[in-house]
């Protein structure tokens, strides 16, 4: 006799079929390989920005700091170039001087005592006021009338030298010594063959600005600007250093003539 035996295989209906996880799929978010990336990742951008911005910064202190330091440098450059510019004016000026009332004593002439008043104020204000940054319009004016006082005195045909001064002058500050040498090298190259000097100021104040004209006569002595004691670039560059864009300098030599325009803002 022969013995059958059946084996029933039983599939699962698909509605109750399981999902059967994946191996990727039984790691948690906080195990994602990714995930994990992106959380070791995010610190160091942070670090990252932090010192970008640092060194930025850093930087930025670093060329401020060296502005200052080339600021500093160019002060003190044209510091010690305005001392120096300035006290070639002084002993120039004074030399001049002396050289005038050595004239009048060996003269002997009554002119003399008088121009040693003249001179010992000139000197006056040379050494107690003149050695400021500024100084009060109206002294620099004092100042430049009493100059021609003594010029007067040491020229013989004197009556073409002239200095007129219109405007208002109040509380108008200038800078020291800033006009002389421009009338100091009029009266150095203002006399002919002759011996007639002929020397034209002009100086026209309008609030705060200042127009000053020298005219003189292209006389005996050939004009030298560059070899003639200080010379007229000393006062060149005095006005560049001191009032930068606010003067207009014109000097011109027409007719026998020697020009000096300069307008000046002293709003400064």
């Amino acid at each position: 006799m022969i013995t059958v035996v059946i084996i029933e295989f039983v599939l699962p209906k698909p509605d109750i079929v399981r999902h059967i996880p994946r191996p990727t799929d039984l790691n948690g978010p906080g195990d994602d390989p990714g995930f994990k990336g992106g959380r070791i990742g995010f610190p160091i951008f942070i670090n990252l920005i932090f010192v970008i911005i640092g060194t930025a910064i850093k930087m930025y202190l670093e060329w401020d700091k060296n502005i200052q330091h080339q600021k500093e440098v160019e002060s003190q450059k044209s510091s010690a170039e305005l001392h120096f510019l300035k006290n070639q004016l002084s002993p120039h000026f004074l030399f001049n001087s002396l050289n005038s009332i050595y004239s009048l004593t060996s003269q002997k002439s009554n002119d003399a005592p008088e121009a040693v008043i003249t001179l010992s104020e000139l000197m006056r204000y040379m050494l107690y006021q003149a050695d400021n940054d500024f100084v009060m319009l109206s002294d620099e004016l004092d100042y430049i009338q009493n100059y021609l006082k003594l010029q007067r005195i040491r020229i013989a045909n004197n009556q073409n030298v002239t200095l007129l001064i219109r405007g208002g002058i109040g509380q108008q500050k200038i800078r020291p010594l800033l006009l002389i040498p421009f009338i100091e090298n009029a009266f150095k190259y203002g006399t002919d063959y002759k011996g007639n000097t002929l020397v034209r100021i002009e100086i026209n104040i309008d609030g705060s600005s200042l127009d000053f004209k020298c005219v003189n006569l292209v006389g005996n002595r050939k004009q030298d600007p560059e070899n003639s004691g200080i010379g007229l670039q000393n006062t060149r560059d005095r006005l560049q250093l001191l009032y930068p864009n606010l003067h207009k300098l014109d000097i011109e030599d027409v007719n026998d003539q020697f020009i000096v325009h300069l307008n000046l803002n002293l709003s400064v």
